[in-house]
């Protein structure tokens, strides 16, 4: 029973990270973000192949989220922001052992001696990449991604608005003491 309990704890605990995207971002050391106060963006026209509605979900998104810290659209800005999305499809094996439910922690076993409990699941996982340039100089200052397991249809304005917040909270990147 304790056995269970805890293996069910462990599988919604694991339930709750695969809702979370994982974020990774890169910066320009020598980038003045400081400076930084109002943006533009890199390209207005929707990407080839991409779904138009979806472009401006996440467009709106990110206006928002940096209206909320302060920074304003203006043409052009002090620095510009282009975003792409991805997605990828992977095989997801898990191998729960040879316990799985026929070991009984009393002792013994009950059922098939060498039976393994393995599950197998095909996993989209979407990407959310905002690149964000020094519109004087023209040069990349800040690169960050958002990756979660998504399903194919198109993700809802919750799910976007999580990515958007998830990968802009490391922008502009925190100051490193020397």
């Amino acid at each position: 029973m304790i056995r269970r309990i805890f293996v069910t704890g462990l599988l919604l605990a694991l339930a709750g990270c695969a809702t979370t995207p994982r974020v990774n971002y890169d910066a320009d050391p020598a980038a003045n973000f400081a400076s930084y106060r109002s943006y533009s963006w890199a390209s207005i026209n929707v990407p080839q192949g991409m779904n138009p509605l979806l472009f401006q979900r996440v467009k709106a998104s990110i206006d928002t989220a940096l209206a909320a810290r302060g920074y304003s659209q203006a043409n052009p800005g002090e620095f510009a922001i282009g975003f792409t999305l991805g997605a990828r499809d992977r095989v997801e094996v898990t191998d729960f052992g040879p316990y799985a439910t026929y070991y009984r922690p009393w002792g013994g076993w009950a059922g098939w001696g060498g039976y393994r409990n393995v599950d197998v699941r095909n996993v989209t996982d979407g990407t959310l990449t905002v690149d964000i340039y020094d519109t004087g100089t023209k040069q990349p200052v800040w690169h960050g991604t958002a990756t979660q397991e998504v399903s194919r249809k198109s993700p809802d304005q919750a799910t976007i608005d999580k990515a958007v917040t998830a990968v802009l909270a490391n922008f502009p990147p925190p100051i490193k003491p020397n």
